[in-house]
């Protein structure tokens, strides 16, 4: 099992010294090629199970393994090395670095990495920057991309180090409905070519329901449902 969330309960401070629970017994698997929809309104939680699976925050309590390794566990250093190498992020907004062309902002995680920019690393840029549909762009800086553009760079970003979870949250939001039918085509063919697990969250139905499964968080858990209209 790539992905196991087992009873992950998240909270934050509130007024008066209280705590607003967010999550509370969140479960969720999810193996090597599968995609997962999470459904929700603001505040229910979306992004911060995302957070937590990408070790960007930690969990109040329960447990969160990737490919049988206990997130809670790591330390500083080991966590570092999970969030740059094992798991790829894609945000509603790029985040791309606006005075780097596009093969450089590709190219920064390789940087963080063991061995640096290799010939392969390099090799393995310029194939992605052609499944993404922007080799002939790599010399471009992120001003001169459309807003679809922006975000393919950042999903070949992600996918630089060889991730085998690759997490998207609202990946589309910012995007028309036409670019962003291309993105989730883009996500779902990563999905299948790279073998990874893609965790995407979404209040976009259309997005949803492409998906091989659909959850929403339901008082703080994760409850598999089904899109309005699906057969």
């Amino acid at each position: 099992m790539l992905l196991e969330v087992e009873k992950v309960t998240k909270g934050f401070p509130a007024a008066e010294g209280d705590r607003v629970r967010v999550l509370e017994g969140a479960d969720l698997l999810l193996d090597a090629g599968e995609s997962v929809a999470i459904l929700g309104p603001s505040g229910s939680g979306k992004s911060t199970l995302l957070n937590l699976v990408g070790a960007l925050e930690r969990p109040d309590s329960g447990r969160i393994r990737v490919s049988g390794t206990d997130l809670t566990a790591l330390d500083p250093d080991a966590l570092a090395a999970y969030r740059n190498g094992t798991v790829g992020f894609v945000f509603q907004l790029h985040h791309l670095l606006p005075q780097c062309s596009v093969w450089e902002n590709v190219l920064v995680p390789a940087l963080a990495a063991p061995g640096r920019v290799t010939d392969e690393v390099e090799k393995r840029a310029a194939r992605l920057l052609e499944a993404v549909g922007l080799g002939h762009r790599r010399a471009h800086r992120p001003g001169a991309l459309s807003g679809g553009e922006r975000q393919r760079a950042a999903v070949a970003r992600a996918l630089i180090n060889r991730p085998r979870l690759l997490l998207a949250d609202e990946p589309t939001g910012a995007l028309d409905r036409r670019t962003a039918t291309g993105l989730v085509d883009l996500l779902l063919e990563l999905n299948r070519t790279e073998g990874l697990g893609l965790v995407v969250v979404t209040h976009a139905p259309e997005v949803a329901r492409r998906m091989q499964r659909v959850f929403e968080i339901v008082d703080g858990r994760l409850v598999e449902t089904r899109i309005p209209g699906d057969a």
